[in-house]
């Protein structure tokens, strides 16, 4: 099979005992794939890619990669991802871990905004039970950054020890890691101990608290010129909470000896945590909009692990992750595609209607609705926010969080997190599809529940209005989803916000259900 030739592999090939249900992600040297074990669990499957001339994986890669399976082995632990199984000796090396269907932390404080102080403590209590169990195997992780924790509803999972090394292994030469999260003395490429773990976790809760890295301008110039301010520890704490001083600022010692063990955070942010005995999941720790991410993440990547089940095998067994199985999901159908060249989509302005862009182009939106939802129910976290600066092409660093991609548009757009800027939608009073024969196309119109909401939305309209473009847009955003973000020319009244763009009846019909029509 392909899959065993080459780490390529396809739907209903195997890797070792497991069966390929979709590809995870793809690298220059490696592919993740979700897969079935032969029981029905889901998992993930990582492998090497051979080399396209004589089908081989170089030794030098082989090497590297049974290392990692081999340090991985090592770790047990309730925040880390286990390892299940793994074959470094095969044609195509491989290893299967648990699947974490979780958001990262990175992508959480892109999409939500910066986290409050009791949440940064039950974060930061799962993410030093990692690092206790990896030191106590005797290894380093060395990669602790954002993008590197998962956060399932149970608390955070650190992953990826494809750098980890064993602690009385020492290495110079190169500074690994990301700059943005390494210790000082990792990226002057000294040897690196603990303790630097460490750095890097309270970088990565600085990262939680305001949305940036601890150095300063990181993000900007060269990245030599990044390297040397890590190298040379120049940090920006300011926009730092007081109350989360205690927590972070020890971490980030530029001495590493001045650091604190993970064995005393834990006792520390343990002590923090039982002030709150009954306290237990994202949903009592985290704000609604974070639990609310959380939740959505895990309904869509298990439906959409099902979905891919279903393709390659109808018949088969399978074990969801996690076992307990989630609310019905509808997914919208997507545009049928146009033969003609893309073109931008219409925008209107908000004082005429609402435009929606992105569904156009052929995004998907999940409802994610249970059974018994009340009519008028958002079934996802609607906000509406006020945009504060956008650029073309993906999001970046360089942008203060939360930021939202715009496919179709080909923009970033990142918006306020002041409450003033802001409000969440929860219910209204009528949603439904109708034909408008003005433009000829379908939209969506939906009547605000109370007086309160159509005053915030009038006034939030107003705030925009007022403002030069591009900062008088207004995000709508829709679970982790930015569905628009249409320039305002006057304040909105009469309760009523229409979302229109070129629909077909049935993805109109779609979206006024998310929003809640009967």
């Amino acid at each position: 099979m392909q899959a065993e030739r080459t780490g390529a592999a396809r739907p209903g090939e195997r890797i070792g005992p497991y069966t390929i249900l979709t590809e995870l992600a793809s690298g220059g040297m490696g592919r993740v794939y979700l897969a079935r074990s032969p029981g029905g669990r889901t998992l993930a499957v990582k492998t090497l890619l051979a080399q396209p001339g004589d089908g081989a994986v170089p030794e030098a890669d082989r090497r590297r990669f049974a290392r990692e399976v081999s340090l991985a082995r090592r770790v047990r632990g309730l925040y880390t991802a286990s390892v299940v199984d793994a074959d470094a000796e095969a044609r195509v090396p491989w290893m299967a871990t648990e699947y974490i269907p979780a958001p990262s932390l990175r992508e959480l404080v892109t999409s939500q905004g910066p986290l409050p102080s009791p949440a940064l403590h039950w974060i930061a209590a799962g993410m030093t039970e990692a690092l206790v169990s990896i030191h106590t195997a005797g290894l380093v992780h060395r990669d602790v950054k954002p993008s590197n924790v998962l956060l399932p509803e149970d608390g955070p999972r650190l992953i990826d020890f494809g750098i980890s090394q064993a602690a009385d292994i020492t290495r110079t030469a190169t500074a690994l890691g990301t700059i943005a999260f390494a210790a000082p003395e990792q990226a002057r490429g000294e040897p690196t101990t603990p303790a630097s773990d460490v750095f890097s976790l309270g970088a990565t809760l600085h990262y939680l608290a305001t949305g940036r890295s601890p150095y300063r301008d990181m993000g900007e110039g060269s990245a030599l010129e990044q390297l040397v301010r890590a190298a040379e520890g120049d940090l920006d704490l300011t926009g730092l909470a007081t109350d989360v001083h205690d927590l972070i600022l020890p971490c980030l010692a530029l001495d590493a000896a001045r650091r604190p063990s993970p064995q005393v955070l834990l006792i520390e942010v343990g002590t923090f945590l039982a002030k709150r005995p009954q306290a237990r999941g994202a949903a009592d720790w985290l704000p609604r909009a974070w639990s609310t991410a959380i939740e959505g993440h895990r309904r869509r990547r298990t439906d959409e692990a099902d979905a891919a089940r279903r393709r390659v095998d109808p018949d088969a067994a399978t074990r969801r992750t996690p076992p307990t199985a989630p609310p019905r999901t509808r997914r919208m159908p997507r545009p049928a595609p146009r033969p003609a060249p893309r073109r931008a989509p219409r925008r209107r302005a908000l004082g005429i209607g609402i435009a929606v862009a992105v569904l156009a182009g052929g995004g998907v939106l999940y409802a994610m609705q249970g059974d018994g939802a009340a009519p008028g129910t958002v079934v996802q976290d609607m906000r509406l926010a006020l945009v504060e600066q956008s650029q073309t092409g993906e999001c970046a660093d360089t942008l203060p969080p939360p930021t939202f991609y715009a496919p179709e548009l080909e923009t970033c757009f990142s918006v306020s997190t002041r409450a003033a800027d802001r409000m969440s939608v929860t219910r209204f009073q009528e949603v439904r599809a109708v034909f408008e024969t003005n433009s000829g196309g379908w939209v969506v119109q939906a009547t605000f529940q109370d007086g309160e909401d159509t005053e915030r939305f009038t006034e939030l309209t107003r705030r925009a209005s007022q403002r030069e473009n591009p900062r008088n847009q207004l995000a709508i955003l829709l679970g982790d989803r930015l569905i628009s973000a249409p320039a305002v020319t006057g304040p909105l009244t009469g309760g009523e916000m229409q979302i229109s763009a070129e629909y077909t009846q049935d993805e109109a019909n779609e979206l006024a259900r998310q929003l809640g029509a009967p």
